[in-house]
């Protein structure tokens, strides 16, 4: 495990910790650009790239839409981050693996066809729509050299809890929940949305979207699946990338949620609702065997992409522990 960085120094808005932006720069070695002085800035470097600013949750990391826990702040002439979407949701997309440790290259992949049985989900097309994709997903990563566990083999119901216990019973690397939105009486709206459960005192994007007042599913203290925020985060943007780029999908970004089949997970675990059966023209492609293939081969690619980041930051994980063992034994001689 790496060491533990020193701690980052913030400010207090309201009830919550905020980190400038200027300290999120030279703790992550990336650039910090102002594009509008006070109001709009953005971090780069490595490849990767954040545009932030004042009062938004609704940001852009490396291209794709990342919805916070927090709104940015401005004051003083910086601008502030929440010191939980800091750690929790930018340093996993612009420095993978940064402060954590790996959880290992994964082998034994999840998938969580939604709803079934007696719950129909939007409708019934939804829960057979996740199955067909389910399936064809497994094929793809076992045809990659992945072990793969279906929650559910056909339509049954299983309750949302059991879900997470399935995986964990199988000792899952990884969990993806597949769905398929809707909208009443809205043809129009259409795109992926990728959910990862929410850390303590976050609220869901749904209470955002509502504006409640009180928040009944708040956390007060971190869930099971909580411990892998880091990577949730990682997972999410490598799925989402897939949809956004190969499937063309409209983008609606990475959210937070409070789902009970991520709650008591084990592993790194996502859920994707994969476009919209309302939609009159989404529907009509999802409706489609050709186009429910590639919604399985995107989750599939999004996988893969997700290892192909685990195995440099492991390296460097156990590269930097060794230093610090080596570092340890000099000075006690």
């Amino acid at each position: 495990m790496p060491p533990t960085p020193a701690a980052v120094a913030t400010r207090r808005f309201g009830a919550v910790d905020y980190v400038n932006a200027a300290d999120i720069a030279s703790r992550l070695a990336l650039k910090l650009t102002w594009l509008e002085r006070g109001r709009r800035l953005s971090l780069s470097g490595a490849g990767a790239r954040a545009d932030l600013e004042h009062d938004s949750r609704d940001i852009l990391v490396n291209g794709l839409r990342v919805f916070l826990g927090d709104p940015i702040l401005a004051a003083g002439g910086q601008l502030y981050v929440s010191r939980t979407d800091f750690e929790r949701a930018l340093t996993p997309l612009l420095r993978p693996g940064h402060g954590v440790a790996s959880p290992g290259a994964p082998k034994t992949i999840v998938l969580d066809p939604g709803h079934g049985g007696k719950d129909n989900g939007t409708s019934v097309n939804e829960k057979s729509y996740a199955l067909d994709v389910a399936r064809r997903a497994k094929q793809a990563l076992e045809a990659g050299g992945y072990r793969v566990v279906l929650t559910r083999e056909k339509d049954t119901y299983i309750e949302l809890s059991e879900r997470a216990v399935i995986a964990n019973a199988n000792r899952g690397d990884l969990f993806v929940s597949i769905h398929f939105n809707a909208l009443p009486k809205d043809k129009k709206t259409s795109g992926v949305e990728v959910f990862t459960f929410a850390p303590k005192a976050q609220h869901a994007a749904e209470w955002w979207s509502l504006l409640r007042k009180d928040d009944p599913h708040l956390e007060t203290t971190d869930m099971p699946i909580n411990r892998f925020d880091h990577w949730n985060v990682v997972l999410a943007q490598a799925i989402q990338r897939h949809f956004v780029v190969d499937l063309k999908t409209f983008d609606r970004g990475r959210k937070l949620a409070h789902w009970g089949v991520l709650r008591g997970l084990n592993c790194p675990g996502v859920l994707v609702e994969c476009g919209f059966l309302t939609s009159d023209v989404e529907s009509r492609k999802i409706g489609t065997s050709g186009y429910r293939q590639k919604i399985a081969e995107a989750i599939a690619a999004g996988v893969r992409d997700y290892g192909a980041v685990i195995e440099p930051a492991r390296a460097k994980s156990s590269a930097v522990a060794a230093a610090a063992g080596r570092s340890v034994v000099a000075a006690e001689r």
